[in-house]
């Protein structure tokens, strides 16, 4: 019964990775920002990253001693929560209206990056060097995204003008650069041979997240010469 719950999980997850894929490709590359086709797409993506997240979530529960499921998990957080957040963000265009789900989610994203750091420096030397070092990086990852918006929560961060378009636009691009992350990380390794480095498998996971950074960059850039925006 385990087995057979966890696999139909599983086919639903690939699924919702698919979904999350094309949807976020096609939001992201829409002409009309705000418009019919983005918003449709928008939400698509955004439902399946939550659908992701949740299975995530109950791949611990089927087999909570497995680590790598662990670390899904964290990935599931990680992944979710610029999600969650910049779908938030555009309830939020005549100033900022934190709620307690707001803050629950914060706490969630900040107590993942403490707990993968954790993983990262205690636990997992004593095993797979590769998880370790994967574990540091979205630990400290998780962490910034948190106290980012934990500073922005507590008024320590200046909201300027058009925040929410900029925010909205930089965390939907890094929840797709996770979802593409997994499909790297799913398909790349059981193509390459034996005896490759672990700094393969290291790009593998992080590349894709560097690459959408300099093309969240580059978007941020377009827009605020769009915008006439001098800072």
């Amino acid at each position: 019964m385990k087995t057979l719950l966890f696999d139909i999980i599983l086919k639903l997850h690939v699924l919702a990775g698919i979904l999350s894929m094309v949807s976020g490709l096609i939001a992201m590359t829409s002409r009309k920002k705000g418009g019919r086709l983005h918003n449709i797409s928008g939400l698509v993506f955004y439902w399946s990253m939550a659908f992701i997240f949740v299975s995530a979530i109950l791949f611990v529960l089927i087999y909570p001693n497995i680590i790598i499921y662990h670390f899904f998990l964290t990935i599931g957080i990680v992944s979710f929560y610029p999600c969650f957040s910049g779908k938030r963000i555009l309830s939020m265009k005549k100033g900022l209206n934190i709620r307690w789900f707001d803050w629950m989610a914060l706490a969630i994203i900040l107590i993942s990056g403490v707990a993968m750091f954790i993983y990262g420096i205690v636990v997992l030397p004593l095993g797979s060097s590769s998880f370790s070092i994967l574990f540091l990086v979205f630990g400290i990852l998780s962490l910034v995204q948190g106290i980012g918006d934990l500073r922005l929560f507590l008024g320590y961060r200046e909201v300027k003008k058009r925040y929410w378009f900029f925010s909205h636009a930089a965390k939907m691009m890094g929840a797709y650069s996770a979802a593409v992350t997994a499909f790297c990380v799913n398909i790349i390794p059981r193509h390459l041979p034996e005896g490759t480095s672990i700094i393969v498998f290291i790009f593998v996971w992080i590349g894709p997240g560097v690459i959408f950074a300099l093309v969240t960059k580059y978007v941020v850039k377009k827009y605020r010469l769009k915008f006439k925006m001098t800072q």
